[in-house]
């Protein structure tokens, strides 16, 4: 079998967004370079989604895995890359992509010259650009520095801060590498991830957990974000979670990562309550500045039981 084609699979989780689904499968038959196998992890009630995705791929000749699961977007994917891993060898490709974006159309064939480029460790995993404008922050980027949260840099280097929050470079120039990547955007080897799978430690809809994940294949693997693969992400109106759920999911998520791969000295710690005490008083004060009183309510609710749930999470065993 060491001659045999490389196969290419998407792998998508979705709820309920047929419009949005049929325009990214659009967008992947549309490819210079074709892929061979669409798996789709389907948590919604669209009965219709099945047929109309048969429509579209059996013509280009493009099997469909599809199966069905409940809500989560770590265990939609685990499902997926479970069914593919019966036809997959170490040098095909899984591309991970959300449901409601749209690539360019020389993706795939600009993911394929990334993976061989010559670095060491071989490179792993492919995180593209994406071609919107990102948002206008003004000060909050200058917040979310001095607190060490996430946030998006110019340049070619990013960096994982001691509290486990991520610089996500903006548009490189270069083929950098990066010391984790975003899950809705990304294209990894089969031999990278054969063995690992995502933690499904939120419930429905997860949040960073690509983060943790990437980081795992990171320690063997190199990760690069390119400025030639890039796609369109729509933002669904359709959205999963109110505000103060996402911020809720987005402060344990990062306590979550904390816990698992960051040392507990007091360096690491006082990054992790410095970046607790930004975060907290952001969210808080964005939320309050909402038109939507829910959103106002949500804001507060939000970080209360995100802490709240970090401090129970402490009476169980350090995630492995």
């Amino acid at each position: 079998m060491a001659d045999r084609p490389q196969r290419r699979a998407v792998l998508v989780p979705t709820m309920n967004r047929l419009d949005d689904m049929m325009e990214m499968v659009d967008s992947v038959l549309a490819q210079t370079v074709p892929v061979h196998v669409l798996a789709v992890v389907d948590a919604g009630d669209t009965p219709t989604l099945a047929r109309c995705l048969r429509e579209k791929l059996d013509p280009a000749g493009i099997e469909l895995i599809y199966r069905t699961s409940i809500p989560g977007t770590s265990l939609q994917r685990n499902i997926g890359l479970d069914l593919l891993a019966e036809q997959l060898e170490d040098n095909d490709l899984v591309f991970f992509f959300d449901d409601d974006v749209l690539l360019e159309s020389n993706y795939v064939a600009e993911t394929q010259r990334c993976m061989d480029l010559p670095l060491s460790p071989p490179v792993g995993c492919v995180l593209a650009t994406f071609t919107q404008e990102p948002r206008a922050r003004g000060w909050q980027q200058h917040w979310f520095r001095a607190f060490q949260m996430t946030h998006q840099v110019d340049g070619n280097e990013a960096n994982l801060g001691a509290a486990g929050a991520v610089q996500w470079l903006r548009e490189p120039t270069i083929d950098a590498q990066v010391p984790v990547a975003s899950g809705g955007r990304t294209c990894y080897r089969w031999a990278a991830i054969k063995s690992e799978r995502l933690d499904e430690f939120l419930p429905g809809y997860t949040l960073n957990e690509d983060v943790e994940y990437s980081f795992r294949i990171a320690k063997k693997w190199s990760i690069v974000h390119s400025p030639t693969v890039k796609l369109f992400h729509k933002r669904s109106p359709k959205q999963r979670i109110d505000y103060g759920d996402r911020v809720s999911r987005m402060i344990y998520s990062q306590f979550y990562f904390f816990r698992k791969h960051r040392p507990r000295d007091p360096g690491h710690l006082a990054a992790l309550a410095w970046n607790a005490a930004g975060t907290s008083t952001f969210y808080v004060a964005a939320g309050l500045l909402k038109a939507d009183s829910k959103d106002r309510l949500g804001a507060i609710r939000g970080v209360v039981h995100g802490y709240k749930k970090c401090l129970v999470e402490l009476k169980n065993p350090r995630p492995e």
